[in-house]
């Protein structure tokens, strides 16, 4: 019959203890492994290795076309230090996988070598979050549209639907991320900036692109600003956005909603 725990050590403090030591943490855990075939801290480093190669499994689903860029190596070093430096927060994996971003701008020679890769993962998460939220299907009320006037047109704030994503980049990561996901490389300026707006509908999941404007009045609407906070370049992107169904209710109209 195994030993009890001491009234001061909680389960709780245990699984603490025992993640500190799968992420290379100093942990008291290997005092509290009975005596076995293997010493305790070569067991410990069993439990680092599966973890670390099935969180790294996870990460390669998230961002495929972060992989293709740079190897399957390159990219299999780059998992393992984000499974060291971002613990994983609960026993649900299925949306592990938050800032890769910034493991690869925390690596100057890897974001030097290729300064667009942070950008193509932002873009990879925001498309899986995208992907694991449900479909949003809230068509525009284009009959409201019927009740605007220039006058009241500063007061109005539009509504956007969540999980709606918007990423500006230096670099035609939209572009990137298409060709490697159609299996067709081509030649590309590297130094065009890109905006996407990213969501998923119930037929197809949308990666828009467009201009940082565009991008701008959607995350002033998401902040709950008017119409009247936003800049010329915004409100001439005004009617596309709306074309596209990137939001989902206008308010402020004098005659009620």
């Amino acid at each position: 019959m195994g030993k009890s725990l001491p009234r001061d050590r909680t389960l709780h403090q245990l699984q603490q203890n025992f993640a500190a030591a799968l992420h290379y943490q100093p942990s008291p855990i290997s005092a509290d492994i009975a005596d076995g075939l293997f010493p305790a801290e070569q067991l410990i480093q069993i439990y680092r290795n599966n973890f670390i190669i099935s969180l790294s499994e996870i990460l390669e689903v998230v961002y495929p076309c972060v992989k293709a860029v740079v190897g399957e190596e390159c990219f299999s070093q780059l998992a393992r230090q984000h499974v060291l430096t971002r613990p994983l927060q609960q026993g649900d994996v299925s949306h592990y996988g938050e800032g890769l971003c910034n493991t690869i701008d925390s690596q100057p020679e890897l974001a030097e070598a290729v300064p667009y890769l942070a950008d193509l993962a932002r873009l990879e998460w925001y498309i899986d979050c995208a992907a694991h939220a449900p479909a949003i299907d809230q068509p525009f009320p284009f009959n409201k549209l019927t009740q605007l006037t220039e006058a009241t047109l500063p007061q109005l704030s539009l509504e956007v639907p969540e999980p709606t994503f918007c990423l500006d980049s230096r670099y035609p990561v939209i572009s990137i991320w298409q060709m490697i996901t159609d299996d067709h490389i081509e030649a590309i300026d590297l130094n065009q900036a890109e905006s996407a707006v990213i969501q998923r509908r119930p037929d197809q999941m949308v990666v828009w692109v467009t201009k940082p404007s565009a991008t701008a009045l959607i995350r002033l609407s998401q902040q709950q600003g008017s119409l009247g906070e936003a800049s010329d370049a915004m409100l001439t992107m005004l009617s596309e956005l709306v074309q596209q169904q990137f939001f989902s209710d206008i308010h402020g109209l004098p005659q009620g909603e």
